[in-house]
């Protein structure tokens, strides 16, 4: 009956609890389990196995350029006007349940780009899906898909994603094509998932990027409206 309970676990892709069940029941110390106890380790097993393998693929589709940036590594003072009391929702993840995003602001090499690298990284260990591009490379990307007639099927995947990050926001002043698409993509996901955006320029100066005010007060309305702030100072990380 062990043997095939185990091989009918292998023709359904069980593989996982295979293996466990087989573990169990050769190994003397989980004699004592109870029926109840096999099946708990062994779905415990699956699940595990299945949760892990998600979250490395989410971390290889996201392409995050920093892979060991995360929450826990962050150096949170007030010398970096980074208090972690003032962050709980961005530290505990609470903020891409309720698709909120994420602004960072700071001069060159005081840490926009790790931090952002951290939270795409948290977004994946939560099962979320997740993407990140410096912003040229975002604009470039969307651009070549719509030359090739895929423009609102790409809008409609960058809109479905939990988390973007999209990294060096500015400082060159964005033509009307690009501004048009950055607001078609801001637009997509407004209030529908959460986006994360680092830019070494002050946050009243992101207006400048979008050059025409319409465009420009459209984009940052949007992206000011339900987003987390934070504005970093201190010298550069990398100093260190």
């Amino acid at each position: 009956m062990k043997e095939a309970t185990i091989r009918k676990l292998k023709e359904m892709y069980l593989h996982t609890m295979a293996d466990k069940y087989k573990e169990l029941y050769e190994s003397p110390k989980y004699s004592h389990l109870s029926p109840s106890d096999v099946l708990a380790f062994i779905v415990d097993a699956e699940y595990d196995k299945r949760k892990n393998s998600k979250i490395t693929r989410l971390l290889r589709q996201a392409h995050i350029k920093l892979t060991t940036a995360c929450i826990e590594d962050i150096e949170f003072s007030a010398r970096r006007n980074l208090k972690k009391q003032n962050l709980e929702n961005i530290v505990t993840g609470d903020y891409l349940q309720n698709h909120h995003s994420v602004l960072i602001s700071g001069a060159t090499g005081v840490g926009k780009t790790y931090i952002a690298c951290a939270l795409a990284n948290q977004a994946c260990r939560k099962g979320g899906t997740t993407l990140y591009y410096r912003a040229s490379r975002l604009i470039e990307y969307v651009m070549a898909e719509k030359a090739i007639g895929n423009y609102l099927k790409i809008l409609e995947k960058l809109g479905k994603i939990k988390l973007l990050v999209i990294d060096d926001l500015g400082p060159d002043i964005m033509t009307k094509e690009q501004r048009n698409i950055f607001l078609e993509i801001v637009e997509e996901r407004y209030l529908t998932a959460s986006t994360v955006i680092a830019s070494q320029l002050p946050f009243e100066q992101w207006y400048g990027i979008f050059d025409e005010p319409t465009t420009a007060d459209a984009i940052c309305d949007r992206l000011f409206h339900n987003a987390f702030k934070i504005q970093l100072k201190g010298e550069s990380m990398r100093k260190k």
